[in-house]
């Protein structure tokens, strides 16, 4: 059984890093939901990248909202890297068969994919026809996310839905499949270490051990909360706790 008393932390905001933007519409609803319900129903997930710093793996929105509120110390589950599997999100774009036409200086399309070479992203449409973009210069990973913005700004956030596995054959005439390339977790942290996003929505974290549903008052995370009061709800919580191993479908 996890014990919350190393897994679950109150840590400052200003030690709690991002890779990856955020989209403003979310983060109002996340905020207003906080807001009304008064409570943290899932603790922002963090894994520890150096001595003092973590980096959020799920809950940028939440964090973000609990900063605007003005929290100082925010409620975290902390894992191991270990139990944390980094993998991409695709976009389905609707209606988005113009992004096929897109060019750019820095990037090179292309039909086939290319051997021994890293493509920034691939768009398949409905006839399961592939482009891959790859870029001229794919020695620095910033151009690689430089890349990811640029297509990703040329569709709207709201017209989108992520996948992680998708049959192309289920692609609607007028939609594409935008998939990103893969990053790892070293080249994640260099982009933190020089204050560099990922576009919203393109990375996603497999993780074991997950903490759900504890709904963590908001009085936890005020600056006067005292360290006993915030021990006797780990306690009071760490009773509460259920496992279940079994692998299930979640409808979001």
């Amino acid at each position: 059984m996890i014990d919350l008393r190393t897994s679950l932390k109150l840590l400052p905001v200003d030690n709690i890093k991002m890779h990856e933007s955020f989209q403003p519409t979310r983060l109002e609803k996340t905020m207003s939901a906080i807001l009304n319900e008064k409570v943290l129903i899932n603790p922002i997930v963090t894994t520890r990248i150096n001595e003092s710093d973590y980096m959020i793996i799920d809950g940028v929105h939440r964090y973000l909202s609990l900063k605007e509120l003005g929290f100082k110390t925010v409620a975290c589950q902390i894992v191991n890297e270990v139990d944390a599997k980094l993998n991409m999100w695709s976009h389905l774009v609707k209606a988005g068969k113009s992004l096929k036409a897109i060019t750019d200086k820095n990037l090179i399309k292309v039909e086939n994919e290319i051997n021994n070479k890293r493509f920034v992203f691939k768009i398949t449409d409905s006839k399961q026809k592939t482009l891959y973009f790859y870029l001229d210069n794919d020695k620095n990973i910033m151009n690689f996310v430089d890349a990811m913005h640029y297509v990703v700004a040329r569709y709207d956030c709201t017209c989108f839905t992520r996948v992680s596995q998708m049959n192309k054959s289920e692609i609607d005439e007028e939609d594409v499949l935008v998939e990103f390339c893969d990053f790892n977790l070293k080249e994640i942290n260099s982009l933190i270490f020089n204050e560099v996003h990922l576009p919203t929505g393109v990375t996603h974290f497999s993780i074991n051990n997950r903490l759900l549903n504890l709904k963590i008052p908001l009085k936890f995370m005020e600056s006067n909360i005292s360290e006993s009061d915030w021990q006797g709800f780990i306690q009071s919580t760490q009773e509460k706790l259920r496992y279940y191993p079994e692998s299930i479908y979640f409808c979001e």
